[in-house]
């Protein structure tokens, strides 16, 4: 019975570590390749219809709804699948933090 349970915590373990390096990767290509489209302004593509991608600036801003925004929206739900954050400020975070304080 133990000795399935630390294969289980293992696996899980391993999973986490996994996510985790996917996680990074994917910060790293979202820093790279938009530092790389800042300096490609004529970069633009159509999803469908009038709804239009790029990076294009211009004296008013950005003609069209820049990538690094899209994608980053991408990034930020990815960032709450693998560290939690919607369950960062639950009851049991309350009171670890009063008693981190009373400690000190």
């Amino acid at each position: 019975m133990m000795k399935n349970s630390m294969n289980e915590n293992l696996l899980k373990a391993k999973q986490r570590v996994k996510d985790l390096k996917e996680f990074y990767k994917h910060v790293v290509a979202y820093v790279l390749v938009n530092l790389f489209l800042a300096f490609v302004w004529k970069f633009s593509f159509k999803i469908f219809g009038d709804f239009v991608i790029s990076n294009q600036f211009n004296d008013d801003g950005f003609t069209h709804i820049p990538i690094w925004f899209i994608w980053g929206i991408f990034l930020l739900a990815d960032a709450v699948k693998i560290f939690g954050i919607t369950n960062r400020f639950t009851k049991d975070w309350e009171e670890k933090k009063i008693k981190e304080f009373m400690k000190e």
